[in-house]
Order: structure tokens, then sequence, then C-alpha cells
């Protein structure tokens, strides 16, 4: 028979895994900014007791991820401020770890990015499978940066990231654009260029912020 302890780790772990689900189903946008959020529906959806995820909105309240109105949960919808304050954010701590990345990756990690920049190329116009891939690119820089802290600050940033909602808000010829910053900053982080770098990452996330205050305007 399992012990309590063992009990209540399988509860923490079943609340982690809610938790990130739930975390990352806001910041992609598969949950959209004022939607309501029940207990009993995310409980049955993800076959859970409803302890795990009143725990989990608790935390996603916590770090502003949703709010409470009218006593319902709800998505956070972010004002214009707090998404340039997002990416001003943003803009230092992605430009320092591509700094970082360049001159600390080693060179099999480097050999992984020279795939990713292939894959560039090779990108998929629909979306979701767009999405997945801007994360996947992103993240590959954090992690070769080679710094938890720095790695945590920057996920934690991610409240209006490039999702499904803010995806539809470029176009053509803004896609082409994010892919061709994507492709000239893989090339300098591989070619450890740690200035350029910096610059490089800071000026693609300054001109995701361009887009997205340009269609809110």
């Amino acid at each position: 028979m399992a012990s309590q302890h063992e009990a209540n780790d399988r509860t923490a772990t079943r609340t982690e895994e809610v938790y990130q689900r739930l975390r990352q189903e806001i910041v992609r946008g598969d949950l959209r900014p004022r939607e309501a959020l029940s207990e009993v529906e995310i409980a049955e959806r993800l076959r859970v007791s409803r302890t795990p995820v009143r725990e989990s909105l608790q935390r996603l309240a916590s770090e502003g991820l949703i709010r409470s109105h009218r006593r319902r949960w709800v998505v956070y919808e972010h004002s214009t401020a707090e998404i340039r304050e997002i990416y001003e954010v943003r803009t230092a701590l992605e430009g320092y770890s591509a700094r970082l990345a360049a001159s600390r990756a080693t060179d099999a990690e480097l050999a992984g990015l020279r795939e990713l920049r292939d894959q560039v190329r090779d990108a998929s116009p629909e979306l979701d499978q767009r999405v997945a891939f801007n994360e996947q690119l992103h993240d590959g820089i954090l992690e070769l940066a080679h710094n938890e802290t720095l790695l945590k600050q920057a996920r934690t940033s991610r409240r209006y990231f490039f999702n499904r909602t803010v995806a539809q808000l470029y176009t053509p010829a803004e896609l082409a654009v994010s892919a061709e910053q994507h492709r000239e900053l893989l090339a300098t982080v591989i070619a450890r260029d740690a200035d350029e770098a910096e610059r490089l990452a800071r000026l693609h996330v300054d001109f995701a912020l361009d887009v997205i205050l340009h269609r809110l305007r």
C-alpha cells in the first residue's frame, strides 16, 4: 500500500503537470485573453481531480497570467503599455542570451544550431508549426547561454510571446522578415560573433513589438 509520502508526491507531480499544461496553453494562445476558465471543464479535459486544477489556477494568478473576474478565473488581457514593458524586458534578456550563447556554446551545440538554421528555409506556413518552431529556436539560443537564472527569467517574460494570437497579426511580408532575422541571428551565434548576436536578437524582438503595436492601434 502506498505511503502518504508517495501519495503526496504523486499529487505534487500531477499539479505541476497541470500547471505546465495550462501555462503553455495561455502562452501559446490556445487559451485566449478574457477567456473564462472552468475548474470542472479543465479537470474533465485533463482527466484529473479539481484539486490540482485549483492549485494550478492560483499559481497562474500569482504570475499575472489569469485574474479573477465576477468570481471566475479569466485569462488576463494585457494593456498596450504592459505589452511594451514585457517586450522591453525580452529585448534585454534575449539580447544578452544571444551574446552568451555565441561565447559559451560548445561545437556540438553549434552543430545543432546549424541544423536549426537550415530548417528556417523550410519553415512550414502552417500556423501552429510556425509557433512551435519559433519557440524551439528561441529556446535553443536561451539554453546555449548556459545560465539557468537567465533562462527562467526569459521564459517568464513570454506572457505575450509569438503565439497563435500574435502570429495572426503578421502579414506574409512580415513573416518573411522575421524568418530572415532568425537566419541572421543563428548565423552570428554560430560564428561566435557575440556583439552582432546581441544586436540582432534585440532587433528581432523590437521588430516583433512594432508589428504588435501597429496592429493594436
